[in-house]
């Protein structure tokens, strides 16, 4: 039995991705804004509601991450590491505003969560594997790994200019457009369909989705685990319920209906 520090998760085995490497080559694409796409791994990605993030508040995390890229490197520290960790650091900023400004709220709806939830689960399987998920009110957090071959994933930039990014101490930060890989589009599965379908049941029309996503691959199995906590404490750290499997539209609650277990993590369970 392992015990987080929020006191849900029980499993008998670590957390571990079964088919993949955890640590494969980094491609990254061209596009309005660049975004990265690590063939095998584990991507954690959040996608928020339109207009949920003020333009001034958005401008204030560009220049509080502008502060902290030009700042002067710690020793024994890359500028590649240091751009991981500013990435970390303005996604727990961003997180933390979206938990406590929640006037964009749509997806508290039952109704619209459930048209949310099902997206997720209809492409599980077929475009990637489905490890996690939260359905909050202004945003959804998912933990995925896609089902694309390296050599498939390797066309989109072809090897020379995948190389060249590799070592790349510019890899992007913060929140990005969602452009030309085989992870956006996917995001572009689970965001147009669902904008178009949430509209209806909501009676409005209009920008339903941010057309940016927060996108974070995963390096590990022990980062694996801390993502599955994360993902599923978001309800019980804002206060919206007391335990994690008690929140209707997330991994936790699934798989405690499938079998009991509270950790949140799907692997390769089949779950519809």
């Amino acid at each position: 039995m392992t015990v987080s520090r929020y006191r849900f998760v029980r499993r008998s085995e670590p957390l571990r991705l079964r088919e993949h490497s955890m640590t494969p080559p980094e491609l990254i694409t061209r596009g309005n804004l660049p975004h990265w796409y690590v063939s095998g791994a584990a991507h954690f990605v959040t996608y928020r509601l339109a207009g949920t993030i003020p333009r001034e508040v958005l401008e204030a995390l560009t220049k509080h991450k502008d502060e902290l890229l030009t700042r002067p490197l710690p020793q024994g520290m890359s500028p590649r590491e240091r751009r991981r960790l500013v990435h970390k650091q303005l996604f727990a900023e961003y997180d933390a505003y979206l938990d406590a400004n929640r006037a964009i709220d749509w997806l508290v709806r039952p109704s619209v969560a459930a048209l949310i939830r099902r997206n997720l689960y209809h492409h599980n399987a077929s475009k990637y594997q489905l490890l996690a998920y939260c359905i909050m009110p202004n945003h959804v957090h998912v933990l995925l790994q896609p089902i694309v071959p390296v050599d498939e994933a390797a066309r989109f930039v072809g090897p020379d200019e995948a190389s060249r990014f590799v070592y790349d101490d510019n890899e992007p930060c913060g929140e990005l457009a969602d452009s030309q890989s085989p992870l956006t589009v996917i995001m572009h599965s689970l965001k147009s369909y669902t904008a178009h379908e949430a509209n209806k049941l909501l009676g409005r029309t209009g920008q339903f989705w941010q057309h940016e996503s927060y996108d974070h691959w995963i390096r590990d199995d022990d980062e694996l685990e801390r993502v599955v906590a994360y993902i599923n404490a978001n309800p019980v750290k804002v206060g919206l319920i007391a335990q994690a499997h008690e929140w209707l539209f997330g991994s936790a609650h699934d798989r405690f209906l499938h079998d009991g277990d509270i950790s949140g993590f799907m692997g390769n369970l089949k779950l519809s």
